[in-house]
C-alpha cells in the first residue's frame, strides 16, 4: 500500500534524452564553459542549480571533479522541463598556453559531460489528491493534451541538442586555435 501511495504522489516523468555524452581530452577554460552554459540556460528561461561539487586532489596529476547541475523550466502549471548535467573531469590541471602570441592560463583534463532531459507532468502533484482527480488527469493526458505533450517533448529534445551543440562548439574552438602548451 505504501508503494502505491509513493508512486501516486510523484510527478510523472518522461525521459526525452538519456546520458548523451561529450568526451574529450582537451585544453579549455572551465570558467568560460560555465559562463556559456549558464548564459544558455538564462536565455532559455531555465532555473539553474548546482546540486553537487566534489573535488578530489590527486598529487601526481591534478584533481578530479564531479559536478552535478539541474536546470528546470516551467512551461505551465502542469508541465516542466528538466535538464540534468554531470561533469566528470579527470586529471584536471591548470596549464599555461600561448594564444595569439600571449600566455594565458587554461585547464587541461579528460572530460566527460553527460546530459539527461526529462519532461515532468503534474510536477506540483495537484492532480494526485484523490482517485477522482487521478482519473481526470489520466483522461486529460490521454485524450486532451496528448499531442501537445508530444510537441513539448520535441521542443525539449531540440533544446538539449542545441545546448550540446553550444558546448561542443566551445570545446572544439580550443582544438583549432593554434594553442601550444
Amino acid at each position: 500500500i505504501s508503494k502505491i501511495a509513493i508512486a501516486v504522489n510523484m510527478a510523472e516523468k518522461e525521459v526525452v534524452a538519456k546520458e548523451l555524452k561529450i568526451k574529450q581530452k582537451a585544453v579549455f577554460d572551465m570558467g568560460e564553459l560555465y559562463q556559456i552554459m549558464f548564459r544558455w540556460f538564462s536565455q532559455h528561461n531555465y532555473d539553474f542549480q548546482e546540486k553537487q561539487y566534489m573535488e578530489k586532489k590527486n598529487p601526481d596529476c591534478g584533481k578530479n571533479l564531479e559536478i552535478k547541475w539541474i536546470a528546470t523550466r516551467k512551461i505551465n502549471d502542469y508541465v516542466k522541463f528538466q535538464i540534468d548535467i554531470v561533469f566528470t573531469m579527470v586529471n584536471l590541471v591548470e596549464v599555461e598556453v600561448e594564444v595569439d602570441g600571449r600566455k594565458v592560463n587554461k585547464h587541461k583534463a579528460n572530460s566527460e559531460i553527460k546530459f539527461d532531459a526529462t519532461l515532468m507532468k503534474n510536477y506540483e502533484n495537484k492532480w494526485d489528491k484523490n482517485a477522482f482527480l487521478r482519473f481526470i488527469r489520466e483522461v486529460y493526458d490521454t485524450y486532451i493534451i496528448r499531442s501537445r505533450i508530444e510537441d513539448y517533448k520535441a521542443e525539449l529534445y531540440s533544446e538539449i541538442y542545441e545546448l550540446i551543440d553550444e558546448v561542443k562548439a566551445f570545446l572544439n574552438m580550443y582544438k583549432f586555435e593554434g594553442i601550444t602548451v
